[in-house]
This record gives structure tokens, C-alpha cells and sequence, in this order.
């Protein structure tokens, strides 16, 4: 009987068709990151360009080639998006993301490990072990092998400081929160500390808690935007005398807005003497401790119950990539394990860490943490220090850049966010200067020569520069307010 050779399926590909495959794509992104100064920041009309592109048919019932698959999606992605890798891609909070970290992305996905377990998983796991241990080392984070501390890579900021909060919900009640809920010795009572600078994750955080934004008591802040050190102790005793239960302080390791930073010292001893969970959101700024002349602002991080961080943001991991860092982790296991039938054991003589199923939300995990090891391990301290320290650097120069301008108003610089706006000194009326400026940012974005976002301040529509970029020169920034007062001056 003559053996047949089973077809192949639809998905496989032999080890030429891939390298061929491969190949070619790689060429083009080569050639893109290569260019990608040269061009527009972003295409204005691209949704609309993919939607026809991409059609409204229904799911094809035959298949196609692998180069007219990769050919029609790669053209689309690398001619029709915005690029937040762009060098004057200034908009919210998004990291260039590193081409090596594009290779960890693409080795991760042939692995494909699931990182639930370290059975399922070893040697990721074990990547994912160092790559956290590293972070702690750029935070200033404990990491010494022989302490409690640890952590988990998750999908991004909000996962972390959600993750975060849970664990210091169940720190606070103990076990029987898990099984009784919120009634449990009056957790409905609960009561979180921050300011209103504090990213909208916390308000999501509360919903998917059971608690609400009832629960949150909004500190005032002083003239820089950072958390009022009185007004927090009195907001903390004013609500106890209420009979709350203060249960944390989220304290901002540069918000998004302005890259204010808290007191995070002054807030750390606050907590320490109310027994008081301290989380910081450092989502945007932590990674900047590892930056000499900003590091003493961030000392208080080390102090810190629970860290949140994006890799993805000035790590410059391509999405997604958060981190979560507690001082003791086993908060997270108390959290997050739970007992099953189904899932491999170690045995007796191979004793393993708590998978990481068991100290997150997710069961099913990706290898997020290639990417973010291979970055670490590529830049060094060294040369995450120079990249941020230089981001920090060319905001401080665009606000002083600005501050020479008498038609631009300087506001604001907090790490490596500058605003400002157009203010002639002949307009005076502050709404007709926040449609001016609105009206300026639209414009400097469909242009797509650069891409800022805004910020509101004190009732202030602003012009907000965010870099987080690697590939942000000089040039860049020399050029800017020029190009924001000719189109200030073409529109008046």
C-alpha cells in the first residue's frame, strides 16, 4: 500500500514558503523605519481609505496566497496609519516602540507560550521573572532575591493599577473578602485618596471593584498640580471621623496631563501612619528614576505598597506592556490563586515559583515579557537613562523655546510634557483663546507635519507636547513654535 502525504493545512507553511515570506515583509518594514522621518505622521483620512479597502463582504469561503495576504495588509498598515514611532508623534503617552522589540514580538509568537504556568511555560516564565526584576531595578524598586517583593507583566497601565488596587483590597480585609464581598466588615466603606490629575483607569478600577466613585475622595492640589500634603491628611481624618475606611493613596509618578509628580515621600509617611495601602501610578514617569537629575523627585517610589508602570510607554516596548510591582508579592497570590483540578503540578522534587495564573487576573497569558526583556537587555540602564534624560531635556528646551515667543504662552513642564498655547496680547477673553488654540491643534494634525495633543489646565485649552520618542531631534523641536504661529497667524 503506497503511503499519501497528508494535505496541508490552510495555516501551515513549509520552512521555504516562510523564509520567503518573512523576508519580504521584513524588507518593507526595514525600509519604513528607515523612511519613517520623511513622512507624514499620519494619513487624516485613513479610516476611511481601510474601510474601503477592506469592504463590507462577508468572511471568504476559498483561501488566498500568502503574499496576497501579507502584500494587501502590510501596504495598508505601513501607507495609512499614524505612526506614533514617528519622531514628531507628540500626542498622549505613547512610546516609539523599538525595532527590537519588534523581533521579540515576532520570536514570542512562533513560541507562542502560554506564560499560565511554569510547567507549561519554563523558560518563559523564567524571562518574565528577570524582566519584572529589571523594571524594580530602573523604578529603584526593591528587588533583592532574598525579600518578598515581585510582580507581573499585564496588558497595560490600567490592568496594573486595577491589579494593583485588588491586592490592596484584599491586604486590607483579608480572605473572607474574597468569599463575602463588599458587605464584609463595611468595605462599602472604603475610601481612596487622589487628585483629580489621576488617569480615568481609577474610575474603572472602582466599577470592576463593586465600590464606585463615591469611594473616591479628591485631594486638592497645589500650584503644580501635585497632591496637597495637607489637604490630604485632612481629607483622611475628616472621613474617618465620618466612619470610611481610608483603604489606599494613588499617588502620581507623573500624570498625563502635565507629568506632574506627588510628594510621593511625604505621602508614603502619611500612609505609614494611617496603615494605609500606598500605590503609585507611575504608568507615564516611574522609568525615569533611573534618570540622575529627576531620580531624587522619584526616590519615594522604593516606599511604595504596589507600582504600576507601562514598558510600552518610555520603555519603548510596542504594545502591549504593563508591569505591576509589589513590595510583597505574596498580596497577589492571596488575590489571585485559587485551587484547581486542572492545571499540572510540580512534584515534590521539583519545586517551582506560583505560576503566574495564580498572582493576576488573566489565566491565559501571552509572551509579552521577549519583548521587554530584549529591550532591557539591549539598552542597558545606561542607555535608558540617555533616552529619557534626553526626552526630558528637549521638553525643557521646547518650554523655554516658547517663553521666547511674546504670541505664545508658555504653561507648563513636568518631565518630558511641555504646554503652552497662542496667546496674542491683544486677546484677553479666555474663551475665544481656547477656540483659537482648539482650532490651531486641529489644524497642526491634519497638516501631519507633527502630532500634539491638549490639555485643559485651570480652565486653559492647551497645546500638549508628550515625548516619549527616541527618534525626537533637536530639529524637531527648534521647528515647532514657528510652525504653531504661522497657522496661529493664517487662521487670525
Amino acid at each position: 500500500m503506497t503511503n499519501q502525504k497528508e494535505p496541508r493545512a490552510p495555516l501551515d507553511m513549509d520552512a521555504e514558503e516562510f523564509r520567503q515570506a518573512a523576508h519580504k515583509l521584513v524588507d518593507k518594514i526595514a525600509d519604513f523605519l528607515a523612511g519613517i522621518s520623511e513622512r507624514d505622521v499620519h494619513k487624516p483620512n485613513g479610516a476611511k481609505v481601510a474601510r474601503d479597502i477592506l469592504g463590507a463582504g462577508s468572511l471568504p469561503n476559498s483561501e488566498s496566497s500568502t503574499d496576497d495576504v501579507i502584500g494587501e495588509i502590510s501596504d495598508l498598515l505601513l501607507e495609512q496609519s499614524l505612526f506614533n514611532g514617528h519622531p514628531r508623534f507628540w500626542g498622549y503617552v505613547n512610546g516609539s516602540a523599538s525595532p527590537i522589540g519588534a523581533l521579540g514580538d515576532l520570536l514570542a509568537s512562533s513560541i507562542n507560550a502560554n506564560v499560565c504556568t511554569w510547567t507549561v511555560a519554563p523558560v518563559a516564565s523564567e524571562i518574565e521573572r528577570q524582566a519584572v526584576g529589571w523594571i524594580g531595578d530602573l523604578l529603584n524598586f526593591p528587588n533583592d532575591p532574598n525579600c518578598n517583593s515581585g510582580g507581573l507583566l499585564v496588558s497595560g497601565g490600567t490592568m496594573a493599577n486595577i491589579t494593583g488596587l485588588l491586592a490592596a483590597k484584599r491586604a486590607r480585609f483579608g480572605a473572607e473578602i474574597r468569599e463575602q464581598g463588599n458587605n464584609y466588615k463595611g468595605a462599602e466603606k472604603s475610601k481612596f485618596y487622589t487628585t483629580a490629575e489621576t488617569h480615568a483607569w481609577l474610575e474603572k478600577a472602582l466599577d470592576i471593584m463593586g465600590f464606585g466613585e463615591s469611594a473616591i475622595t479628591r485631594v486638592a492640589t497645589d500650584d503644580n498640580l501635585r497632591m496637597d500634603i495637607d489637604a490630604l491628611q485632612k481629607s483622611i481624618q475628616n472621613d474617618i471621623e465620618q466612619g470610611f475606611l481610608p483603604l489606599a493613596v494613588i499617588a502620581s509618578a507623573g500624570t498625563v496631563s502635565t507629568g506632574a509628580i506627588d510628594p510621593l515621600n511625604e505621602i508614603a509617611e502619611i500612609c505609614r501612619q494611617h496603615k494605609i495601602w500606598f500605590h503609585i501610578d507611575g504608568a507615564y514617569g516611574a522609568v525615569s528614576a533611573c534618570v540622575p537629575a529627576v531620580s531624587n523627585e522619584l526616590s519615594g517610589i522604593g516606599l511604595a505598597d504596589s507600582v504600576a508602570m507601562d514598558a510600552h510607554k518610555w520603555l519603548y516596548v510596542p504594545f502591549e506592556a504593563g508591569c505591576v510591582l509589589l513590595r510583597n508579592r505574596q498580596h497577589l497570590v492571596d488575590s489571585f490563586s485559587h485551587d484547581t483540578t486542572y492545571y499540572p503540578e510540580a512534584g515534590d522534587e521539583d519545586a517551582l515559583p506560583v505560576a503566574y495564573r495564580a498572582q493576576g487576573v488573566q489565566t491565559s497569558r501571552g509572551f509579552r515579557a521577549l519583548k521587554v526583556w530584549m529591550c532591557l537587555k539591549r539598552a542597558g540602564r545606561d542607555g535608558y537613562a540617555k533616552m529619557i534624560g534626553n526626552n526630558i531635556r528637549q521638553a525643557e528646551k521646547l518650554y523655554q523655546l516658547v517663553g521666547q515667543h511674546p504670541e505664545l504662552e508658555a504653561v507648563s513642564h513636568g518631565l518630558s510634557i511641555t504646554t503652552f498655547r497662542y496667546h496674542p496680547p491683544e486677546i484677553q477673553d479666555e474663551e475665544i483663546l481656547n477656540n483659537l488654540n482648539r482650532e490651531i491643534l486641529s489644524t497642526l494634525q491634519e497638516e501631519a507635519w507633527a502630532y500634539p495633543s491638549h490639555a485643559t489646565v485651570n480652565g486653559k485649552y492647551l497645546i500638549r507636547v508628550c515625548i516619549t520618542n527616541f527618534r525626537t531631534t533637536d530639529q524637531d523641536i527648534d521647528d515647532l513654535p514657528d510652525r504653531i504661529l504661522s497657522i496661529a497667524r493664517n487662521i487670525s
